[in-house]
């Protein structure tokens, strides 16, 4: 039997838990963590989070699919020269370092969004079994959250102009 357990954490933010109900082997109750719902109040709404952030992060890894080709490639030349035995000059390889420091930021936001996209799979599968919300329940609430993410999103790009804006005045009258 699942159930959903709600608690309040040491910050007072709202935790929410599916929770499976069994019992051990010499017959004492146990629990089971089936999947963290990070504050969900229902199944559905879980779900339609985890569908919006399934597509916001689909999307962001096909926007750095193409540039992964790119940065394996630069890396395959760049190596191949140094082990053919070409010496780089002092700006060379100032820019070199900046490319592969790129490079390497871009594999490993692709090796996080990946991580995070299995997470999700497996999230929503053990949710899924036992939801009995619809299809066009969960894109309804996969819609609101993706605008709620939107509007994060929007909120902090403001906050970011306010501050360069803030600082430029500081820093201009001084």
């Amino acid at each position: 039997m699942a159930f959903i357990r709600r608690r309040i954490t040491k910050t007072g933010a709202v935790s929410t838990a599916l929770i499976e109900a069994f019992r051990s082997r010499d017959g004492k109750p146990r629990h089971r963590l089936v999947a963290n719902l990070r504050g969900a109040e229902s199944l559905t709404v879980a779900l339609g989070r985890l569908a919006a952030e399934r597509d916001k992060l689909r999307k962001e890894r096909q926007q750095l699919e193409p540039d992964v080709g790119h940065a394996e490639e630069f890396y395959r030349v760049m190596t191949g020269a140094t082990i053919a035995g070409h010496v780089w000059s002092a700006e060379e390889r100032k820019e070199i370092d900046r490319l592969l420091k790129q490079r390497k930021r871009l594999l490993k936001r692709v090796e996080k969004i990946d991580a995070r996209l299995a997470v999700i799979q497996a999230e929503g599968v053990a949710i899924r079994k036992h939801s009995t919300a619809s299809a066009d329940e969960i894109r309804v609430e996969a819609a609101r959250h993706a605008r709620h993410l939107y509007d994060a999103e929007c909120h902090e790009l403001g906050m970011k102009l306010m501050n360069a804006n803030f600082l430029r005045k500081v820093l201009g009258e001084q």
